[in-house]
């Protein structure tokens, strides 16, 4: 249970801690949690222009002829959903854009398998041993130095 030597303590502390002051401040707070914008509801700054939206939501006042106080919420709220609409596709576009740029340069990079015979080689630490042919009909391996390593069942030993 809290003391009522806390609750005091926390009442000071509260009174010393106001927040943004500074209308600089109280704008770089309002942005801190912005992540992609999507569903904001008022203009961001970083990405869009208050006198674009100006223009836009006066435009679409203009095509609807607001009588009453309810008439002229419900047109500012339509144009604020069609701008945050137009948001959601200029996300969405440069989304798929960035996709297609992966896509590109990962059809572009060198493959990241090696060569499965290299892999082989490679676990067992030993020198490419023999040289494979790929013919019409299958792969021809001939040796060149030595027979590869082999494994003798029972042992759990290379021999070569």
């Amino acid at each position: 249970m809290t003391s009522f030597r806390q609750i005091d303590a926390n009442r000071r502390n509260a009174r010393k801690s106001t927040g943004p002051i500074t209308e600089e401040g109280k704008h770089h707070s309002r942005c801190t949690a912005v992540r992609h914008g999507l569903t904001a509801e008022t203009i961001i700054g970083a990405l869009e222009d208050a006198e674009d939206y100006k223009a836009f939501e006066e435009a679409i006042i203009s095509d609807y002829e607001a009588h009453s106080a309810v008439e002229r919420e419900l047109v500012l709220r339509l144009a604020s959903v069609l701008w945050r609409l137009r948001r959601a596709s200029n996300i969405e576009t440069g989304l798929f854009e960035i996709q297609a740029e992966n896509l590109a340069n990962f059809t572009k990079a060198p493959p990241v398998y090696p060569d499965p015979q290299q892999s082989v080689y490679a676990t067992f630490d030993q020198p490419n041993s023999v040289n494979v042919d790929t013919h019409l009909s299958g792969s021809v391996i001939t040796p060149e130095t030595e027979a590869p390593p082999r494994l003798v069942l029972g042992s759990g030993a290379l021999t070569g």
